[in-house]
């Protein structure tokens, strides 16, 4: 990114994937990307088992919420719910509900 130097550049923080991986915290990660993080990529999963919804898994969205606010992140968020047998009608505003008690806890 600092060879980029680009302002139509930007990070995709994929916050699931390092943490289940054992790669970096996201307290680390976050470290390292938060000059360029424009975007948020949101999903809940351990390492024995694969996705899950917000707040049943490994994965601290609060912490990554609570960091984002620290740089005044006005950025996108996407989710990804990969062979989920739940019709999206039915997680989408449970994930939505999550993600908003976490931000109202700030």
């Amino acid at each position: 990114m600092k060879k980029a130097n680009h302002p139509a550049i930007a990070v995709n923080w994929d916050i699931m994937h390092p943490v289940r991986r054992s790669y970096a915290t996201i307290e680390e990660s976050f470290e390292v990307l938060k000059p360029w993080i424009q975007h948020l990529h949101i999903h809940d999963g351990s390492a024995q088992t694969s996705l899950l919804p917000i707040g049943e898994g490994d994965i601290d969205h609060k912490s990554a919420i609570e960091r984002l606010s620290t740089i005044s992140f006005d950025g996108y968020l996407s989710g990804e719910w990969i062979g989920w047998n739940d019709p999206y009608r039915n997680y989408l505003p449970r994930e939505l509900q999550t993600l908003k008690r976490y931000q109202d806890e700030l």
